[in-house]
């Protein structure tokens, strides 16, 4: 019942509408294409308005994610600077937020929505609607499972759905918000209680470890913000704390002002608020979901000094990138969205440092925290984002500490940026794949479209690939830069792409007959196509049910193509791929969904060069 609602939504939409990822269950996470318009244009237009302009598109695409175009809520909309609308919608069911799950239209200047994508998806019988525990049961249990002191719980627990991990399904659980102190740093979790169980769900945290500037002093205390030291356009204090926290959210500001054109971390001015001294010989540097917060360093042990971080140039921007994270997708902040959150804020880190110095590349840029850990000592600092200690994709973290490795895995898409960069291959030898170096600024402006367009707060690693192939296309640069962008993450471990398996080639405009295959089993065409020349492969004819997927110079799999179609009975499926400017083989795929007989497949280019 779900394929063949899958399968309508897809046969539903153009012919030149196609996937470019899918989820294990077989839903999208994205798809691309003409696939509607919008009437009338969005200029001007407040959410509501926007959502009836598309609203006779909605429904087809909604369903391919396998859900209601009722379940939709408009979050917010964005215009870019190449005239694009971005409108996000977070879903909902029964009634109830999905936490964390969002979906994403984007329409092009002339109004037609060219691609649809994010991680909501629905259509699971069985979901329970009525909590089975009372609330004051999930106060409890979700206070017993928090390790710290002075534990409180901050309102009331809210009914929420939750999918607890990739594979999942939506789980009916209490959000209860749980503050208090933990080992040296505030408590602030999401914690979710199944509703049916009792059992503990999820976490997720809100401390993530930042014009108008205000700096203010703890004086050595807890209580936030503190005593007002430094405003915007203040006299310095005397204090080298106070005085140099100022002059690096100053730093950050510009950084994003004149490298990405952005107002502030919410994008519309917000004041830059910071608290320094805070606690005592306290390594504290976190974002707590207003303010920025830091502690004064100390010197262990280990003959380490560590300096104060609001001193630290990394260290603000990476804590004021978890502000623009926060505004812009709101990744999770637990397992690989957290992940990705992390490692956001070292990329910007490094973006930074290397805007400030003419978009250098030099091996500074890549140790965040140098000025932070054994400060007068090079080459020290918390992470090297050239040589993480996670940094292939196949061997990450996968306990439950640190919210399930949010810092540990972070390495691995720090390291795919590095690559991306300044190019050469992964540094431990994981993989053998060579990366072109596309410089730190483009690298930059890539991550910085894909993190505020494409991103939601579900994203997974494997989906930043994607996202970020498809942010460097929107952005308008060479196909050699979307490559490159692939390149980097496949050399890191993330989609590598094995060796083509054995392939029957295919003869233009000559159709291949009586195709069969098992259920769950996959068979490899391939057919060379001329530089300039629109492909078409069309499946047809037989019985059963498969899905066609084409990838180009390389084989497809259910997480990476270029085009994917299903094809059910009777019907007739067709994959149209781009003319490309260099002569390419075309893979392709045809993976049973359940048996199929006597299936024909054709492949033809068009006669002459595409304009």
């Amino acid at each position: 019942m779900i394929r063949t609602r899958i399968l309508a939504a897809l046969l539903a939409l153009p012919p030149t509408a196609h996937g470019m990822g899918g989820e294990q269950d077989g839903v999208p996470f994205l798809i691309r294409g003409r696939l509607g318009a919008a009437d009338p244009a969005l200029a001007g237009f407040g959410s509501a308005d926007v959502h009836r302009a598309i609203q006779a598109s909605l429904p087809n695409i909604a369903s391919v994610f396998r859900l209601r175009a009722e379940d939709l809520v408009v979050s917010r909309i964005r215009v870019d600077e190449e005239g694009f609308t971005h409108i996000r919608y977070h879903q909902t069911k029964n009634g109830l937020p999905v936490r964390g799950e969002e979906l994403i239209i984007h329409l092009d200047a002339a109004g037609n929505i060219v691609m649809a994508n994010g991680t909501a998806r629905d259509g699971e019988p069985g979901a329970p609607s009525k909590a089975r525990i009372a609330a004051h049961a999930a106060r409890t249990a979700a206070l017993r499972d928090t390790v710290g002191r002075d534990l409180d719980i901050d309102g009331e627990p809210q009914l929420v759905y939750l999918r607890a991990g990739e594979g999942q399904k939506l789980t009916l659980a209490y959000e209860v918000v749980v503050t208090g102190e933990g080992d040296g740093r505030p408590i602030r979790d999401h914690v979710f209680v199944d509703a049916t169980t009792g059992a503990i769900a999820g976490r997720v945290g809100d401390i993530h470890s930042a014009m108008s500037r205000a700096v203010y002093s703890a004086d050595n205390g807890t209580t936030l913000p503190g005593t007002l030291r430094r405003g915007e356009g203040g006299a310095a204090t005397g204090d080298p704390h106070v005085d140099k926290n100022h002059d690096l959210l100053g730093y950050a500001y510009n950084c994003f002002q004149s490298a990405f054109n952005r107002d502030s971390y919410d994008n519309a001015g917000a004041p830059l608020t910071s608290t320094v001294h805070y606690g005592v010989k306290s390594l504290q540097a976190y974002w707590d979901g207003s303010q920025l917060v830091f502690g004064d360093g100390y010197g262990d042990d280990l003959n380490v000094t560590y300096g104060p971080p609001s001193r630290d140039p990394d260290m603000v921007v990476h804590e004021l990138t978890h502000a623009v994270t926060s505004t812009e997708s709101n990744l999770i902040y637990a397992n690989e969205s957290g992940a990705l959150s992390e490692s956001l804020s070292d990329i910007f880190a490094a973006a930074c440092e290397s805007w400030s110095n003419g978009w250098a590349s030099s091996s500074g840029v890549w140790i965040i925290g140098d000025d932070f850990v054994s400060p007068g000592y090079p080459g020290r600092g918390l992470r090297d984002m050239a040589g993480p200690t996670y940094s292939y994709y196949p061997e990450r973290y996968v306990g439950t500490d640190d919210y399930g490795g949010v810092h540990a895995n972070s390495g691995i898409v720090s390291l795919a940026f590095k690559l991306l960069s300044t190019g050469g291959r992964h540094p431990y030898s994981k993989t053998v794949t060579l990366v072109p170096a596309v410089g730190v600024e483009k690298a930059a402006r890539i991550f910085y479209k894909a993190s505020t367009d494409l991103f939601t707060a579900s994203t997974t690693i494997a989906q930043a690939k994607t996202y970020t192939a498809q942010a460097a296309s929107l952005l308008g640069y060479t196909t050699a830069d979307v490559d490159a962008v692939n390149l980097a993450w496949e050399a890191v471990g993330v989609g590598w792409a094995k060796p083509p398996p054995s392939c029957t080639l295919l003869t233009n405009g000559v159709a291949r007959t009586g195709i069969s295959g098992a259920q769950g089993s996959t068979k490899y065409f391939c057919f060379d196509v001329p530089a300039g020349r629109r492909s078409t492969f069309r499946v047809y004819g037989g019985e059963g049910g498969l899905d066609m997927y084409a990838r180009i110079g390389t084989a497809p799999t259910t997480d990476s193509y270029h085009c994917v179609k299903p094809y059910s009975g009777h019907d007739s499926a067709t994959c149209e791929i781009a003319a490309q400017p260099t002569h390419q083989r075309i893979y392709l795929m045809l993976r049973g969904h359940e048996s199929y007989f006597n299936v024909t497949l054709r492949a033809s280019y068009s006669s002459v060069p595409a304009n």
